[in-house]
């Protein structure tokens, strides 16, 4: 069993859905609540006390912690000890640049959170629980749900309503147990995952697919190009930030889609990808290629990889040390900065030339099960066959300026 998180569209009557909102915006005057006192308490006393029995005589206090289900409203407390745990954790590592956790917004939403609890999913009618408290008397609402038919899972573990700004619809994150399909393949397969080239993916017959990264790289230019000229956080530079997430993610999901498809085909039981936490804090290429680099969804992809490979009856790990595999000769082993020519060549003194990125996979391969997938001869990794998806992608109107008509790119 492994887990997985569904997004569903929730299908309620106007009622239900008010009832929703209201039970959210109770969520949001708790966390607020939590993080009045505690302000206060450290004006008073120069300390903040974040255990959660400071916080519970808190909650005793806050009238709208009735407006919801208790073990949900726990969890709001949860979230508010989290926050401040984590501006603790900063401070001492001297990052912090704010007094303390930010109040949210009067009118936001926040997500209605149940585990293990407080809730009943049948096929797609789902009941929560709203406590027996509620001014209104409403003790529990129901509704239906809709997600992606092609998934079946045994039961639900988690289950979050969450308020979409952008669409103005209330959805529902069903966090499922799937069981994983069986799979009797034995073949193995590395990735080396990049930014021009998407992934260069090197099978245990030394064949070869690369998969562009160059349209994600174009989306996130173009959109970063448009949020230039509007005003942070405005309801357009939302609407620009949605699309350009929703466009990379299409990408990301026809690329994986295909890898993992691919990978059943072939027999492949596990997938070795090299290991990139930490690679944004350790690498400084200047603040054009920082700002490239933090845009990079590759946790996003790995994310993608292990869930539909789970799926397909695929180990996906991603524990393989990515140190100097780009720079060493997956031949002779030579550790050389000149041997990457320009970009995409690969070529080292010893005669061995191969794309820049097959090479790093291959030594990720090696380092993964200790043995090379080329044998004898480089033919098939020289010749490696390079996916190409198009996504028909539009932008937004732009704002008019000057008494010019108004423009949209394609």
């Amino acid at each position: 069993m492994f887990l997985i998180t569904l997004k569903a569209q929730i299908h309620a009557d106007p009622q239900t859905e008010a009832v929703l909102k209201d039970a959210m915006f109770c969520a949001t005057k708790v966390y607020n609540g939590l993080l009045w006192h505690l302000r206060k308490e450290y004006k008073e006393t120069g300390r903040v006390n974040v255990s959660r029995k400071n916080l519970n005589r808190i909650l005793k206090e806050l009238p709208r912690s009735k407006g919801y289900y208790s073990m949900s409203v726990q969890l709001t407390r949860d979230e508010v000890r989290e926050a401040y745990k984590s501006f603790f954790a900063l401070k001492r590592k001297g990052l912090a640049q704010h007094e303390a956790p930010g109040f949210r917004r009067k009118n936001y939403l926040s997500p209605l959170k149940y585990v293990q609890s407080g809730y009943k999913v049948e096929g797609d009618k789902v009941t929560l629980s709203l406590g027996t408290c509620r001014e209104d008397g409403v003790k529990h609402v129901s509704f239906r749900i809709s997600c992606r038919p092609d998934v079946d899972y045994e039961r639900v573990r988690k289950l979050s309503i969450i308020y979409d700004k952008v669409s103005g619809r209330i959805e529902a994150r069903l966090v499922v147990e799937v069981k994983a399909r069986e799979n009797e393949g034995m073949g193995r397969v590395a990735v080396d995952l990049g930014e021009t080239i998407l992934m260069a993916c090197v099978f245990e017959d030394s064949s070869v697919i690369l998969y562009p990264g160059r349209q994600i790289k174009a989306i996130r230019r173009y959109w970063q190009k448009v949020r230039a000229n509007l005003k942070q956080n405005s309801r357009r530079w939302r609407q620009v930030a949605w699309r350009e997430k929703k466009q990379v993610e299409h990408l990301l999901h026809i690329a994986t889609s295909h890898f993992i498809a691919e990978c059943v085909q072939r027999g492949v039981k596990e997938v070795a990808i090299g290991n990139l936490n930490g690679i944004r804090e350790s690498i400084d290429y200047g603040d054009r290629l920082n700002q490239r680099l933090h845009a990079w969804p590759y946790r996003k992809l790995i994310s993608m990889l292990k869930y539909k490979g789970a799926l397909a009856g695929i180990i996906v790990r991603d524990d393989i040390s990515e140190e100097r595999t780009s720079i060493t000769c997956h031949a002779c082993g030579k550790v050389m900065l000149s041997n990457r020519r320009h970009r995409g060549l690969y070529a080292c003194s010893c005669g061995w030339s191969a794309q820049a990125d097959v090479n790093g996979a291959l030594n990720i391969f090696e380092r993964a099960y200790q043995v090379s997938p080329v044998k004898g001869s480089s033919g098939r990794v020289a010749r490696p066959a390079v996916m190409s998806f198009l996504l028909g992608w539009h932008g937004v109107a732009e704002p008019k300026r000057e008494g010019k008509p108004l423009r949209t790119s394609a």
